[in-house]
């Protein structure tokens, strides 16, 4: 069921992406979580304004190389994330402030025969957007993530509670990266 909603609330955002304003951009990740400590990685956004002042995004990231991960299958931590921006264009500068929150499903493939659940993740972005043509920025941005798992599925095993034990991927990262608009 969190997988169809995931994909259906895409569905409804590549819908919106068609509009003026909108673009694609590739950055890279430096996220910092509780349990498995830092990690980095990279991802995709698409990103639409639907006024002046207000749009919507959608963003896929693949984070890996966990600093307290000794699997070694490598953990990798893939959030799909859809949500709302607010924007502050700063009158004639290149410049334009963000910032915004949203929700999304986090995927965390097994490793060593320790399958975590995929969970649902909520996370709030602010940053910053330097205009370099009208078809090309650059922004950098911080990223607060909210992300716990509490089961998992061991091979040999089978379905596995944590108990009260619960996998605390929450931290801040940090994004940065070129944003084409068309």
């Amino acid at each position: 069921m969190k997988k169809i909603l995931m994909v259906l609330m895409l569905i409804g955002l590549g819908a919106v992406v068609a509009t003026a304003g909108s673009g694609v951009g590739i950055y890279g990740s430096y996220f910092n979580a509780d349990d498995p400590g830092p990690g980095f990685g990279g991802g995709i956004k698409f990103k639409t304004d639907l006024s002046e002042y207000f749009g919507v995004e959608a963003r896929a990231s693949c984070i890996t190389q966990f600093d307290e991960d000794d699997t070694d299958d490598g953990v990798y931590l893939i959030p799909l994330e859809a949500g709302l921006l607010f924007n502050l264009p700063l009158q004639d500068s290149p410049l334009n402030l963000y910032g915004g929150g949203g929700i999304g499903y986090a995927i965390i493939p097994e490793a060593d025969d320790v399958d975590l659940d995929d969970e649902i993740c909520f996370y709030a972005v602010a940053g910053v957007e330097f205009s370099l043509s009208d078809s090309a920025s650059l922004f950098a941005e911080a990223q607060y993530r909210v992300l716990e798992v509490d089961g998992a599925e061991v091979d040999d095993y089978g379905e596995v509670d944590l108990d009260d034990e619960k996998v605390d991927f929450s931290g801040f990262g940090i994004n940065a990266g070129l944003l084409f608009r068309f």
